[in-house]
């Protein structure tokens, strides 16, 4: 029975120890299949090179340039490669847990023609399976002026497609979604921005609104 207890004792201090790991530590333990061309060795090697102040780069598996852009005890923003970044967060629940919140962001020849996708996991890396961590309707990124007509606005609307959702992490967690607009000519695109909105989401313990 002692011995139960002093392994209970020790798996709960090796927990609470694990949870309290920082940016760089979720970095390093990434599992390889999340990004299979930046293992440990080079994801190491990038988290150190960022600690010694010097340009936090190194060459993946397929010869590419992979950039540790910024890195706190909380947030990392990675430029996995010219068309793909991946943002980081460190979130606490309203029960004391922790969950990482990941930013995988697919970039276009410009910045109108990004599409994220968002997930969540525990410290383990293992997925999340709450449906309620985040909602975003892409209705919510659109707006009719007060001054435009139904018609017109209904004009612009036939204009986005597809629909491609866009999303940045901020060093403060928060995140900041948009429409993408990739198929638009530039005078296209300057009629849309009139309904075109952008929508600021914070945590709030359980969920992004």
């Amino acid at each position: 029975m002692k011995r139960f207890l002093a392994w209970m004792v020790f798996g709960l201090a090796f927990s609470s120890a694990f949870a309290q790991r920082q940016m760089r530590d979720f970095i390093i333990l990434l599992p390889d299949s999340f990004y299979d061309y930046l293992n440990t060795t080079k994801r190491t090697e990038m988290v150190d090179f960022y600690a010694m102040g010097v340009k936090a780069e190194t060459q993946n598996l397929l010869s590419e340039t992979t950039v540790l852009d910024s890195l706190t005890e909380n947030y990392a923003d990675i430029r996995l490669s010219e068309r793909s970044r991946l943002q980081l967060g460190i979130l606490t629940t309203t029960s004391g847990d922790t969950l990482l919140c990941a930013v995988r962001s697919f970039l276009g020849e410009a910045s109108h023609a990004t599409e994220s996708e968002i997930a969540f996991y525990d410290i383990y890396w293992r997925p999340d399976t709450s449906a309620s961590r985040l909602s975003m309707d892409p209705s919510l990124l659109l707006h009719r002026p007060d001054t435009m007509s139904q018609v017109r606005y209904d004009e612009l609307l036939r204009l986005i497609d597809p629909i491609m959702t866009s999303a940045v992490m901020a060093p403060d967690l928060s995140l900041t979604f948009s429409l993408a607009t990739p198929l638009l000519t530039q005078a296209e695109r300057e009629e849309l921005s009139a309904i075109l909105l952008q929508r600021k989401l914070k945590w709030n313990g359980e969920s992004f609104n």
